[in-house]
């Protein structure tokens, strides 16, 4: 008599977040450990989490290049997206032009007190 696999994507629906969760020192208890060891589309989803958290591994041991205009880029993207009006400044450009007129704020102090000494 062929089995009921009616319910089987119930099973597999309910051991999701249980499945996303296990790792090499996890072990699966009871139920789900049996659910699993039968059934080919758990053990697979196992398999792909596994390689997944491998290859995540991997990546947090190679630091990656950041572009310092991403932020600004991500952010102008979103507000643009949500319909956002906003005109952001790069952080690169706003703490060039701060440095700036912090510049020009010496220079005017320094030319007003020289007037004032001489």
């Amino acid at each position: 008599m062929p089995s009921d696999n009616s319910a089987e994507p119930t099973v597999c629906a309910d051991l999701v977040e249980e499945l996303a969760s296990v790792d090499e020192l996890t072990v699966l208890g009871g139920p789900s450990r049996d659910h699993v060891q039968q059934c080919l589309r758990c053990q697979a989803e196992v398999a792909h989490y596994r390689r997944m958290r491998r290859t995540l591994r991997t990546l947090a041991s190679h630091p990656a290049a950041v572009d310092p205009g991403l932020a600004h880029e991500i952010l102008f993207t979103l507000d643009h997206e949500d319909g956002r009006l906003v005109h952001r400044v790069p952080a690169r450009t706003a703490a060039t032009l701060g440095g700036l007129a912090a510049a020009a704020g010496v220079i005017v102090f320094a030319a007003r007190h020289r007037r004032l000494a001489s």
